[in-house]
């Protein structure tokens, strides 16, 4: 993995709103550049203010009209033209749509404006209308080996060992809304276990952890950006990986299935009965706040 210099940008998003999200957003991109990020990143369903979630009267047919088709979808060309423009590597979340499916996700432009990875959320429970995500797979790329999950993705660790034993030398967590200094102390175990980097990137919070736990970056403030450098120190650091040499794949089948009653997921990563019916009891929940 290199040194960089990455951006996160902190802000919430309006639901609904693409265009005024992502002028928003923009601006907030082009700050971190000019402050001479090399990777900037935003938070969890930036492009639609997380709809999904947030909105707790969303219709699907509301939301296929502002999913975005990867990698044709408008504004994920004009994120590519941006990265392209300023010559960095850019993830944000925004809601996707492939054929009848919706999906919470995330993706990296490079500074040729191209995609290089993308990533949908596996937890989606409580999510109107949202498949989950299919696949934990890390991709190569000149800063290092990376990872992404998504927000609710961070509370089963097996996601990050899933990446981790796959080599991921640091993992994009996009958030909305959840956080604190709690979850920055769990996700410092996080790094740990799998040696890797997290970078944390939600609409009122961030925060950098190295692969020995230790936090660069811990930040709660919105709208704004924070520049921190990134990448090894020192050799100890970069032998954390031989840990993954004594693990004994053999003995760990058990962890690939479910022994918990009311699973929120079956074994094909559909959404069960049980999984639906939190999400609709989270809905009812934020329509009873809006309304307050």
């Amino acid at each position: 993995m290199k040194k960089f210099r990455i951006g996160i940008v902190t802000m919430e998003a309006t639901p609904w709103e693409l265009e005024e999200n992502f002028q928003r957003m923009e601006e907030y991109v082009r700050e971190a550049a000019r402050r001479r990020a090399h990777l900037v990143i935003a938070p969890e369903g930036i492009l639609d203010g997380y709809v999904c979630g947030a909105d707790p009267n969303a219709t699907e047919e509301g939301m296929v009209g502002i999913a975005q088709s990867v990698p044709n979808g408008p504004y994920l060309k004009r994120g590519g033209a941006l990265a392209k423009e300023l010559g960095i590597y850019l993830i944000f979340g925004f809601l996707e749509k492939n054929g009848e499916e919706l999906f919470n996700s995330c993706a990296m432009f490079d500074p040729e404006g191209a995609i290089v990875g993308k990533f949908s959320k596996v937890h989606t429970a409580g999510e109107a209308f949202i498949t989950p995500g299919r696949e934990l797979a890390p991709f190569d790329t000149p800063l290092g080996r990376v990872g992404m999950l998504i927000c609710k993705d961070r509370g089963v660790p097996d996601n990050f060992r899933a990446l981790g034993v796959q080599g991921a030398e640091i993992v994009f967590l996009p958030m909305d809304g959840a956080g604190g200094p709690a979850n920055t102390e769990t996700l410092r175990q996080r790094a740990r276990d799998n040696a890797c980097w997290i970078i944390v990137a939600n609409t009122w919070s961030c925060a950098i952890i190295d692969p020995t736990g230790d936090i660069y970056l811990e930040k709660y403030e919105s709208e704004c950006v924070s520049v921190q450098r990134v990448g090894p120190d020192d050799e100890k650091k970069e032998g954390l990986r031989s840990r993954f040499r004594h693990r004994r794949p053999d003995l760990y089948d058990p962890i690939s299935k479910s022994y918990e009653d009311g699973s929120f997921y079956d074994e094909g990563g559909h959404t069960t009965e049980k999984g639906t019916a939190s999400g609709t009891a989270l809905r009812e929940f934020v329509r009873k706040r809006t309304r307050m």
